[in-house]
């Protein structure tokens, strides 16, 4: 994911779990920092094959509820990330809780 410098935004991440997260927690780690998550719409499941077996999958996006700002932007409020790639992480906690790498973010200078 690309973050603008001069701009503000929050940030959204598709997920797949092994679970069914309705009612479950999420949240996203910029940096190895938390920061609260909600989701979007209704989870999907879709069936699939693992190592030959059927196994249940579904997908859901989760959307951060603080705006991140690059380090030009006019922050009102929001988390103000320094030029560069910063790593992110989404954590659902529920019946299971996962942590999974995700897409890192790539703020411009």
């Amino acid at each position: 994911m690309k973050l603008n410098p001069s701009t503000r935004a929050r940030l959204i991440a598709d997920v797949t779990l092994d679970f069914d997260p309705t009612g479950s927690t999420v949240e996203v780690a910029v940096d190895g920092t938390w920061y609260p998550a909600s989701w979007l719409g209704s989870a999907v499941k879709r069936a699939a094959v693992v190592n030959g077996a059927n196994v249940d999958r579904w997908t859901q996006t989760a959307r951060t509820t603080g705006f991140f700002a690059g380090p030009t932007a006019t922050p009102a409020g929001a988390v103000v990330l320094a030029a560069g790639r910063r790593s992110t992480k989404v954590r659902v906690t529920g019946t299971d809780t996962l942590v999974n790498d995700s897409t890192p973010i790539d703020v411009g200078a």
